[in-house]
């Protein structure tokens, strides 16, 4: 191993220590301080091509990095869920900290607050449109139909719809939610295309979480030449413990709607429109009633209308998003940032550089498609 590489490293953007020892084999290890898990020693370490690498997380969560002493610093890269992250980190030590493991719980970035969670959407109402946004929103539309669909009977249903209206996309989600329920305990791993989110379902009793449903309808639905997308909804308070995904849709016959498919829903307002989710948290913190669908349900079961309420009151204070949406694709990809929209006075100072680089204040510009 390059002895250049023993001591403690820190790479800023994403707050992780690395203490490399001088052994052989090669033994690291690693601190994450925005988490509070100090000294977690890898899956493994092992040389590889004049990189040193090491593995973290279980099979469905699993982090490799690669790095190697270039021009002072530690240079290289970090790969998960199919997408790679570069790496940058500087030495602050040349004697490796060889300590224990253990958990040092950190202070909330954004602690719990003790307003209501409708009084944190009224105060926090309004978003700052006189900041500008310097990203680009690509839809990846059309495409070939994964042989996994078929044993659905997917292409017999579409014949019966018609793409040029909105029935096809009511017709997408009660194709979903016909043949995948919700479980919040079963995550997708780390493949979210079309075919990897069905296989798991298989496996797993017909369910995923919300997650991997809203990303499973949002690819079928853009199969068939429609703008959606998933997004994440989120309360005022981070780290947090829940949070839910659900699908942004351009219907054909121009109207924006939200489409949940955990709950088999979308909703119309008090005069018979359709709601989207901007249109959601404005309703929410009016105090506005909201009207589901009549097929709307919870696995099979009837619609919670006071909970849901009382749920999305809490998660609509905050959304994050890809701007690439296409199949396969969960989070950053090069060129194609993770963008998060704030309300204006929301403490933004509190979070990481590298954090910050995605928060949107522009509603207007977060909610374009």
């Amino acid at each position: 191993m390059d002895s250049r590489l023993i001591g403690k490293w820190h790479e800023r953007s994403i707050d992780e220590t690395v203490d490399i020892f001088d052994a052989c084999p090669p033994r690291i290890k690693i601190s994450f301080l925005e988490s509070g898990y100090y000294f977690c020693d890898p899956n493994c370490v092992f040389e590889q091509d004049g990189y040193l690498c090491y593995e973290i997380n279980d099979a469905d969560n699993r982090r490799v990095y690669r790095i190697r002493y270039c021009e002072g610093k530690l240079k290289g890269c970090f790969t998960q869920y199919g997408e790679t992250t570069p790496l940058l980190l500087e030495r602050i030590a040349d004697v490796p900290e060889d300590k224990p493991y253990c958990f040092l719980p950190p202070d909330a970035i954004i602690p719990k607050s003790e307003k209501t969670r409708l009084e944190l959407l009224q105060v926090f109402s309004e978003y700052d449109r006189d900041k500008e946004c310097s990203y680009t929103d690509t839809f990846v539309l059309d495409g070939e139909v994964p042989q996994v669909l078929e044993q659905y009977n997917y292409s017999e249903i579409l014949k019966g719809l018609d793409r040029t209206k909105d029935e096809i996309v009511f017709g997408l989600l009660d194709f979903v939610c016909d043949h995948f329920q919700h479980d919040g305990r079963h995550s997708f791993g780390t493949d979210c295309s079309i075919e990897a989110l069905i296989l798991f379902c298989e496996k797993n009793n017909g369910k995923m979480n919300c997650r991997g449903l809203a990303i499973l309808l949002a690819s079928l639905l853009r199969m068939n030449g429609i703008k959606a997308r998933h997004i994440t909804c989120m309360p005022y308070e981070d780290p947090f413990d829940d949070c839910h995904v659900v699908v942004d849709c351009l219907l054909p016959s121009g109207s924006r709607i939200m489409l949940d498919p955990t709950f088999r829903a979308y909703l119309k307002d008090q005069y018979g429109a359709y709601v989207s989710l901007a249109h959601l948290r404005r309703i929410l913190t009016q105090g506005e009633p909201i009207f589901e669908n009549a097929s709307a349900g919870y696995n099979g079961t009837g619609f919670p209308r006071e909970y849901y309420r009382e749920y999305m009151t809490k998660n609509t204070f905050r959304f994050s998003r890809c701007t690439l949406s296409k199949n396969g694709i969960d989070g950053w990809k090069e060129g194609f940032p993770y963008i998060e929209l704030i309300p204006k006075g929301f403490p933004a100072e509190r979070f990481s550089e590298s954090k910050r680089s995605g928060f949107v204040n522009n509603d207007i510009a977060f909610w374009k498609m």
